[in-house]
C-alpha cells in the first residue's frame, strides 16, 4: 500500500547534513518504499526553482511555487511574484503555495504577510491554479483572506484550526490536509477535525522534515512516515486504512490535477 505526501520539503538543508544520501537518497528511499507521490513545496524563489528541478528528475514528484509568509522580504513584492508566475508554467508546478499568514513569531510584520498573501491569491485566481495555505495562529484572517477570491480552491496545509473552521472550509470547497501533529496526545482540535471533515476533502502530509509522528516526534521527519499519520486518520475515523489511503490518493490527484 503506497501513500499520496501532499506537502514535503525535501530539499531542505536538514536531509543534506543528517540524511544518507542526501535529499536525493530520502526521496528514492521512500519512492520506493510506502509513498506513492510527493508534493515538494516551495516557500521562497530559491527553493521553488530547486522544487521544480526535483520533480524534473523524479516522475512522481510534483512541485509547488511560492512565497511563504515568512520569506516575504524581497525588495519588490511584484517582481518577485513575477518569477514565481513563470515558474508555475512548468507542467510539474501543480500548485501555487505555500503562502499565507504566520502570527505565530513576531518577527514578520503581519500586513508585509497579508501583501504578499494578497497578490497571490490574485495570480492563483489569474492562473485558476490550486494554493496551500499555511495558517499558524492566524485563522480569522486567512478565512478573511481566501473569501475574497471565491474562484480559488486549494488546501489549509497541516491544519490547526476548530472542527467548526474545516466544515467552513469544506462548505468554501477546499481540502483540508493533516500531518503528523495529528498523532500527538495533545492535538485536540486536529483530532477532532480530521474525523468531521468528509472523507472526499481530507488529504494527507508530512511537512518533512518537520512534525515527525509519534513514536518518532522530535526526529527528522520524511515522507515514508506518512503512513502513521494515515494509520491514525483512520483508527479515530473507523474506518479501515485502505479505504483512508484510497480516498487521499484520490482526493490529492484531483485537487492538482494529476493523473
Amino acid at each position: 500500500m503506497k501513500f499520496f505526501d501532499t506537502h514535503a520539503h525535501c530539499d531542505d538543508k536538514r536531509f543534506e547534513n543528517e540524511y544518507e544520501g542526501g535529499t536525493y537518497g530520502v526521496i528514492e528511499d521512500c519512492l520506493n518504499s510506502n509513498v506513492s507521490h510527493i508534493i515538494n513545496i516551495g516557500t521562497n524563489l530559491e527553493n521553488s526553482k530547486a522544487s521544480i528541478e526535483l520533480a524534473e528528475k523524479y516522475e512522481n514528484v510534483y512541485a509547488s511555487c511560492g512565497i511563504h509568509p515568512s520569506d516575504v522580504f524581497y525588495e519588490n513584492p511584484d517582481e518577485a511574484i513575477k518569477v514565481i508566475r513563470e515558474l508555475l508554467k512548468h507542467p510539474k508546478a501543480v500548485a501555487l503555495g505555500e503562502i499565507g499568514l504566520d502570527y505565530h513569531y513576531e518577527d514578520v510584520p503581519p500586513e508585509l504577510q497579508a501583501i504578499y498573501f494578497e497578490k497571490q491569491m490574485e495570480l492563483a485566481q489569474r492562473l485558476q491554479i490550486p494554493v496551500i495555505i499555511h495558517d499558524r495562529d492566524a485563522h480569522g484572517d486567512c478565512l478573511e483572506m481566501i473569501k475574497k477570491f471565491p474562484s480559488v480552491k486549494g488546501v489549509f496545509h497541516s491544519f490547526s484550526g476548530s472542527p467548526e473552521m474545516a466544515m467552513e472550509l469544506v462548505k468554501l470547497g477546499w481540502y483540508v490536509s493533516f500531518s503528523g501533529t495529528v498523532t500527538f496526545k495533545n492535538a485536540k482540535k486536529p483530532k477532532e477535525a480530521c474525523v468531521c471533515v468528509p472523507l472526499d476533502r481530507i488529504l494527507i502530509e508530512t511537512d518533512a522534515p518537520y512534525l515527525a509522528p509519534t513514536p518518532h516526534r522530535g526526529e527528522l521527519n520524511r515522507s515514508s512516515y506518512v503512513e502513521l499519520t494515515a494509520m491514525e486518520i483512520a483508527s479515530l475515523r473507523g474506518i479501515s486504512i485502505e479505504e483512508l489511503q484510497r480516498a487521499t490518493t484520490e482526493n490529492a490527484k484531483r485537487l492538482f490535477g494529476i493523473k
